[in-house]
């Protein structure tokens, strides 16, 4: 079983960005350092499910949102939880002076390639208010698409990991060892690329067919069309 305990993790870097998991003692200072009452809540939370489950930490903490330059700290982001019904959440804060300058998008985009690369859960969700153009201009720019949101006044967006593509990359196998071995084994070059592509083809398939398996949920929240999101309006 994996384990995604913070002292494993190095930093992720970005163009303009490095994030760093947090571990308790340093969500403890972000806490004291934090003056909105609701952020404040919601380290704590952090802190107390880094503590009650160290293997999993990487889901539960905040990661630190710093400049390559100068390590100036522009921000915090981090998932709720461990996937539940293959769906993780994401949270995002940058702090007021640091906004419009790309840390939000770039900083969502590499931690959701990290969890895509990491867990079974193929999919990423996000709340925003409904106020808040620049997060919900920012999601769609990432190619999140709107689900049914659960909470009135926010709009909820989602994210579906890349499908696989194990077709392609099994029939490049069968064509080169097909080629390499066909004279050798078959007597014709011919005859081991038709075997090698065609075993590569089946097994492609079902590996893809198993991604495709694996990443259906129980439920799974209605997608807003736009345009009928517009006709309605």
């Amino acid at each position: 079983m994996k384990r995604y305990r913070i002292i494993d993790q190095k930093q992720i870097k970005t163009k303009q960005l490095l994030l760093t998991p947090l571990n308790a003692d340093e969500l403890a200072q972000e806490e004291a350092r934090e003056s909105d009452e609701l952020l404040r809540g919601g380290i704590v939370e952090m802190r107390r499910n880094v503590l009650e489950h160290p293997e999993d930490a990487l889901w539960y903490t905040g990661w630190r949102i710093s400049l390559k330059k100068d390590g100036t700290n522009v921000g915090l982001l981090g998932f709720h939880g461990l996937p539940t019904n293959k769906t993780v959440e994401l949270g995002l804060n940058i702090y007021p002076d640091s906004r419009g300058y790309g840390y939000g998008q770039e900083a969502i985009e590499a931690l959701c390639n990290w969890a895509f690369g990491s867990t079974e859960g193929y999919f990423i969700s996000v709340l925003a208010d409904e106020k808040n153009e620049a997060l919900n201009c920012v999601l769609k720019k990432l190619k999140f698409y709107r689900v049914e949101s659960p909470v009135e006044g926010a709009f909820a967006w989602e994210l579906e990991r890349p499908a696989s593509a194990w077709i392609s990359f099994y029939l490049c196998i069968g064509l080169c060892l097909g080629l390499a071995l066909g004279s050798s084994f078959f007597g014709s070059q011919l005859t081991g690329l038709t075997i090698g592509l065609a075993a590569g083809l089946a097994l492609g398939a079902t590996m893809d067919a198993q991604d495709r398996a694996a990443r259906k949920r129980e439920n799974p929240p209605v997608r807003i069309d736009p345009k009928v999101e517009e006709t309605k309006e």
